[in-house]
C-alpha cells in the first residue's frame, strides 16, 4: 500500500472543532480512503458511508482483529513489553472460535439480568453523586457526575476496594491514550505493569475468598472444562474496565451536551420520561461516544466501495460518520429524540457487538432522568465554543462540561 500524505486531518483541535463537517466530505468525497494514521506513517483504510461500516463490521472473516490472521510472521511484533499479553489476550482482539470460546465464558458472568439487576444502584449512585452538588448551584459535570458514576458501578461490580478507585482511572487512561514519545511510552508501560501486578493479586484473592462479585465469578467461570487463563482473566478486566466505563462518561457528557444545546428535546424529556430509553438510542447515533472502531486487518485481497484492500492492509470504521450518512438517516444532524430511525452502529455490530452496551444504555437513561428530575434549569456555564475535547482517537470524549442550575 502507497503511504500518501494525509487529506483529512482527525486528530487535532481544529478537527475536534469540525468534527462532522469533516465526516460529512469524507464520506462524500472519499468514502473509502488510505491515508497515514496517527504516527504519520502507517498507512490506514477509513470507512465512513454506513453500507461499507456494517460490511465491514459483520465480516470478521475478511476483517479481523487478530494480526496473525493477516500479516506474515515476519510482519508481526516480536518484542513487546511482558504485560501486554495480559492486556490484549480478550475477545476483542481475538477471531472465530478464539472469540466465541472467550465470549461464551464471560457471558455466563456478564448477562442481561444481571445488569437489569443493578438499576436501583445506579439510580441510588446518580443521587447521591447530585446530593454533593446540587447546593451549589454549579458542577464540573464530568469530573463530578458523568465520571464517578460508572466507574463507581464497574468497580462494585467487580469487588475492587474503594481506596483502589481512583488507581483505575489513571489505568484506564494509559490503556486508551496514545503514547507515541519514547517518555510516553515508558511512563504508560510502567502503568499497566503495575495493573497487571494488582490484578494478579485480586485474583489470589478471590481464589482463597470468594465473593458475589464479577471478579469471583470470572475466577470461577467454566464452560465444558474450558476456564480463563490468567492473561485472559487480566485481559478481560481490563477490556471491561475501559468499556465499562470510558465509553459511558463519554455518552454521559455528550449526551448532556446536545441535550443542553438542543433545549426543545431537553424540554419534551422534562415534559415525559418515558421518552428516555428511545432518546438514548438516537443521543448515540446523534454524538456517539465510540468514534471509530479499533483497526481490523484484511485477512484476504477484498474490494470496498469501489478500493482494493491488500491482504495485511489496516482498517478503521468511523462509526461517528456511518451514524450520520444521509443515505441510511433522514436529516441525520438533526437530534430527533422521538423519531423512528434505522439501527445505529455506536455500539458496533456483528460478533464483537459491545458486551457492556445494556449497562451503558442503563446508566446513561438513569444519568439523564435523574438530571432532569433533581436539577431545573440545567444549562452550559461556558459557551459551547469554550469546551475541549479529549485528544483520545478512539472515543468522543469532552475534558469538562461545566453546568449550572436554578437555585
Amino acid at each position: 500500500m502507497a503511504i500518501t500524505a494525509r487529506k483529512y486531518d482527525l486528530y487535532s483541535d481544529a478537527f475536534r472543532a469540525d468534527t462532522y463537517a469533516t465526516f460529512a466530505r469524507m464520506r462524500e468525497q472519499d468514502p473509502v480512503l488510505c491515508q497515514p494514521g496517527m504516527d504519520g506513517e502507517t498507512p490506514i483504510w477509513w470507512v465512513t458511508r454506513y453500507e461499507d461500516a456494517e460490511a465491514v463490521l459483520v465480516d470478521d472473516e475478511r476483517f479481523v482483529r487478530d494480526p496473525r490472521l493477516a500479516l506474515p510472521p515476519d510482519q508481526l511484533r516480536s518484542e513487546l513489553p511482558e504485560f501486554v499479553a495480559f492486556i490484549d489476550s480478550n475477545m476483542l482482539n481475538r477471531d472465530g472460535g478464539d472469540h466465541r470460546r472467550l465470549r461464551r465464558l464471560v457471558s455466563k458472568a456478564f448477562t442481561p439480568r444481571m445488569v437489569e439487576q443493578l438499576r436501583p444502584r445506579i439510580q441510588e449512585i446518580s443521587d447521591e453523586l447530585i446530593d454533593r452538588a446540587e447546593a451549589a448551584g454549579e458542577m464540573e459535570l464530568v469530573s463530578e457526575f458523568a465520571f464517578p458514576l460508572p466507574i463507581t458501578v464497574i468497580a462494585e461490580l467487580l469487588g475492587v476496594p474503594v481506596a483502589d478507585r481512583e488507581r483505575f482511572r489513571e489505568w484506564s487512561a494509559a490503556m486508551v491514550s496514545p503514547a507515541l514519545a519514547a517518555a510516553e511510552a515508558e511512563q504508560a508501560d510502567a502503568s499497566l505493569t503495575a495493573f497487571v501486578q494488582y490484578l494478579l493479586a485480586l485474583f489470589a484473592e478471590r481464589r482463597q475468598s470468594p465473593g458475589e462479585d464479577l471478579v469471583s465469578a470470572l475466577v470461577a467461570v467454566e464452560d465444558g472444562g474450558d476456564t480463563l487463563s490468567e492473561e485472559e482473566l487480566c485481559s478481560m478486566i481490563a477490556l471491561l474496565i475501559v468499556a465499562g466505563h470510558e465509553t459511558t462518561v463519554s455518552l454521559i457528557g455528550n449526551a448532556t451536551l446536545a441535550l443542553l444545546t438542543h433545549p426543545e428535546q431537553w424540554a419534551a424529556l422534562e415534559g415525559d420520561p418515558s421518552l428516555l430509553p428511545r432518546a438514548v438510542e438516537e443521543l448515540i447515533r446523534y454524538d456517539g461516544p465510540v468514534e471509530r472502531t479499533l483497526n481490523r486487518w484484511a485477512a484476504v485481497d477484498v474490494e470496498l466501495g469501489g478500493q482494493t484492500i491488500r491482504r495485511g492492509d489496516n482498517v478503521i470504521v468511523i462509526l461517528g460518520a456511518a451514524d450520520r450518512d444521509p443515505d441510511r438517516f433522514h436529516a441525520p444532524d438533526t437530534l430527533a429524540l422521538g423519531a423512528e430511525r434505522e439501527r445505529h452502529l455506536g455500539f458496533g455490530r456483528g460478533s464483537h457487538f459491545c458486551l457492556g452496551a445494556p449497562l451503558a444504555r442503563l446508566e446513561t437513561e438513569i444519568a439523564l432522568g435523574t438530571l432532569l428530575r433533581r436539577l431545573p434549569g440545567l444549562r452550559l456555564a461556558i459557551a459551547e465554543d469554550e469546551l475541549r475535547w479529549r485528544p483520545v482517537p478512539l472515543f468522543r470524549s469532552l475534558v469538562a462540561l461545566p453546568v449550572a442550575w436554578d437555585g
